[in-house]
């Protein structure tokens, strides 16, 4: 593809960036100009501004004891026809008891994927539904109840195929690129002001797995690279804008794709932060895929795959948690295997499914790494089957998975 300029010339924002090639200090690249007043005011949230920790997030990881966490998948990241359904992929309504199972079970940290669109009003405002943010601070704040710090972030707005958040479209053309970031950089604003006194508990994680439908597999070309580094940049200068504890948030940072090769390359940059030592970096792992997402392959725990598993990890120990920045491995699992013609066989899928979580989850916490579970709600049927937990009663959804979860605490505490 032939290389060119995308400047961002976005007159609602009064922006003056211009990306330029990764090897590029990010550090000179002048910021944005957050200056745009809505015609219809921000919906603001009147709750009480909260304590605020001083400790680094590195600090925070180490004191707070956040060894492991856990994703409330497929529930208000799920859509439908274009628009955020929290029912629609099956899974009931996001209740208390949920969060209290899972606290009780042992986990420290919730993700909470919440996908935005169709509640997202048009250009240039851009205003997101008041209900919507309601119902996602309700959700944030029962996890807060149960005593689980919580991750909020955009998740399916950034779908290679259906979502919003294109970074082929923002790499396509100028225009393209405009568009995207300035609607991502309103959706910010307003998700940033409205949850800005609430307290330590909550993070925030600018976007999901965003990447060009390749799955981060292969070499990711300019200006892919540089776009992603200026949308982490620019999420975290409107965080820090918006004020009162969003100054000093911790905030996670994600990688093309969330994918390891690409989080540990030198295009991956860390933004500029006017808040010293508040990120973390993020991502995901299901390596090998054949055993951890697609199930084509049921056997698991040869010492090629425990050294993989070893040698993947090592570097972020070495580039990150040596130099004081937390790591979180923001979704990691392996899905149910069922073999119900054959016992032998499904009997040797879920012992390996233990013996994976129990390496993997232990070798996270060798290396200072937080790993956080990838729960999808389901238990058969069609799609993957990640779920460990009834959503309705917080429980176990049965005694296999009461042994995947009692692996992966056992691993780590």
């Amino acid at each position: 593809m032939e290389k060119f300029l995308i400047c961002l010339l976005l007159p609602v924002l009064m922006a003056v960036s211009c990306p330029s090639p990764p090897t590029a200090p990010q550090k000179e690249k002048e910021k944005l100009n957050f200056a745009y007043v809505p015609a219809v005011p921000d919906t603001t949230n009147n709750y009480p501004l909260e304590p605020m920790s001083e400790r680094t997030a590195f600090e925070y990881f180490k004191d707070e004891k956040l060894l492991i966490g856990w994703n409330v998948g497929n529930s208000l990241d799920a859509f439908t026809n274009g628009r955020a359904n929290e029912t629609g992929w099956g899974n009931p309504g996001i209740n208390q008891e949920l969060f209290d199972g899972v606290k009780k079970a042992g986990f420290d940290i919730v993700r909470i994927p919440v996908t935005w669109m169709g509640y997202i009003g048009p250009a240039p405002d851009h205003h997101i539904t008041k209900e919507y943010l309601d119902r996602v601070a309700e959700v944030a704040e029962m996890a807060h109840k149960a005593g689980l710090k919580a991750i909020i972030n955009l998740h399916h707005d950034g779908s290679h195929d259906s979502g919003w958040i294109s970074i082929n479209r923002a790499a396509a053309s100028k225009e393209g690129y405009n568009e995207v970031t300035s609607k991502f950089v309103r959706v910010w604003q307003q998700i940033a002001t409205y949850f800005r006194n609430h307290g330590d508990w909550l993070i925030f994680e600018p976007m999901n797995e965003i990447h060009d439908g390749n799955w981060g597999n292969g070499s990711i070309p300019w200006p892919q690279s540089d776009i992603l580094n200026d949308w982490n940049r620019f999420f975290t200068q409107v965080v820090r804008e918006t004020g009162a504890n969003n100054a000093s948030r911790y905030l996670v940072i994600p990688g093309y794709s969330t994918n390891i090769r690409h989080t540990m390359a030198d295009y991956f940059l860390l933004p500029p932060d006017s808040a010293s030592n508040r990120q973390i970096v993020t991502f995901h792992y299901y390596d090998p895929y054949e055993f951890g997402i697609a199930g084509t392959r049921y056997e698991w725990g040869s010492s090629s795959d425990k050294n993989k598993v070893a040698n993947d990890f090592a570097p972020f120990k070495t580039k990150y948690i040596d130099n004081k920045i937390p790591v979180i491995i923001g979704e990691a699992g392996a899905v149910r295997q069922p073999y119900p013609e054959d016992k032998a066989k499904e009997d040797k899928a879920r012992q390996n499914r233990l013996d994976y979580l129990s390496w993997v989850f232990g070798k996270a916490k060798e290396n200072g790494l937080v790993p956080i579970y990838w729960d999808n709600g389901l238990l058969s049927g069609n799609g993957e089957k990640f779920g460990l937990f009834n959503r309705n009663t917080g429980q176990p959804n049965s005694p296999e998975s009461d042994a995947c979860i009692k692996a992966m605490i056992k691993a780590v505490k």
